[in-house]
C-alpha cells in the first residue's frame, strides 16, 4: 500500500525532502509517517527529519492559533457541534483525565503541559500535533505553553520514529503500511463508538 502511495506522490512532487516536509503536515501521516517514508525511499535521515520537523513547527503555530477560535465557533452551531463529536468526544475525555491528574498532584498548569507533551511524544497513530492542538485548546493552555508542549512532544516522537526507521531500513515501508492500517482502524473504531453513543442518547 505504501509503495503505491509513495510512487504516486513522488511522480507528482519529485523532490523527496519536499514530500517529506509536506507529509508531516497531513493529519494521518504527520512527522511519524513522513520519516518512515523517508527511510523507505533512502533519503538522508537527518535531512528528512529537519525538513519534516521544520514544516511541523509551522503547522503547530497555525493550529495553536486556530483551534481555540474553532472550538468557540463550533459551540455556536449545534448541527456542526454534533458532526464534530467524532473528534471532540475522545479528546474531551482525554483532557478531563489529564486535568484531573494535574489537579491531584497540585500542578494544574505544569501537569497539563506535561500531559499534552506525553500525548504527542508517544509515536502512535492519531496522537500527533493535529489531535494535540485540539487537546491543548480543551485544556485551556495559553498559546506559548501549548506550542512548547506540542513542539517538544513532536520532536520526541520524531526522534523515536527516526530510530525505528534507521533500524528498519528498507523495510520501513512495511512499518508505514502497519501504521496507516492501525490509523484507519482507529478512525473507524472512534466513528463507530460515536455513532453508538448517539443512538443510546436518542433512546434515553
Amino acid at each position: 500500500m505504501s509503495e503505491a502511495i509513495i510512487g504516486f506522490l513522488r511522480d507528482r512532487i519529485g523532490n523527496g525532502y519536499l514530500l517529506s516536509a509536506l507529509a508531516s503536515l497531513l493529519p494521518i501521516t504527520e512527522i511519524k509517517g513522513s520519516l518512515l517514508y523517508a527511510a523507505a525511499v533512502g533519503l538522508h535521515p537527518i535531512l528528512a527529519f529537519l525538513a519534516a520537523y521544520a514544516s511541523s513547527l509551522l503547522l503547530i503555530l497555525l493550529l495553536s492559533a486556530l483551534c481555540p477560535a474553532l472550538l468557540e465557533w463550533v459551540e455556536k452551531f449545534p448541527r456542526v457541534k454534533r458532526l464534530s463529536r467524532f473528534l471532540t468526544d475522545r479528546m474531551e475525555d482525554k483532557a478531563d483525565r489529564i486535568a484531573h491528574k494535574a489537579e491531584e498532584r497540585g500542578r494544574t498548569k505544569s501537569g497539563r503541559i506535561f500531559g499534552l507533551f506525553l500525548f504527542v511524544a508517544l509515536p502512535l497513530p492519531l496522537t500527533g500535533v493535529w489531535a494535540g492542538a485540539l487537546l491543548g485548546a480543551l485544556l485551556h493552555l495559553d498559546r506559548k505553553s501549548e506550542f512548547f508542549a506540542l513542539a517538544a512532544g513532536n520532536f520526541t516522537a520524531g526522534g523515536i520514529v527516526l530510530a525505528v526507521a534507521l533500524i528498519a531500513g528498507k523495510r520501513a515501508g512495511m512499518v508505514l503500511d502497519a501504521f496507516l492500517i492501525v490509523a484507519a482502524a482507529l478512525i473507524l473504531l472512534i466513528a463507530g463508538k460515536t455513532l453508538l453513543k448517539r443512538r443510546k442518547e436518542k433512546r434515553a
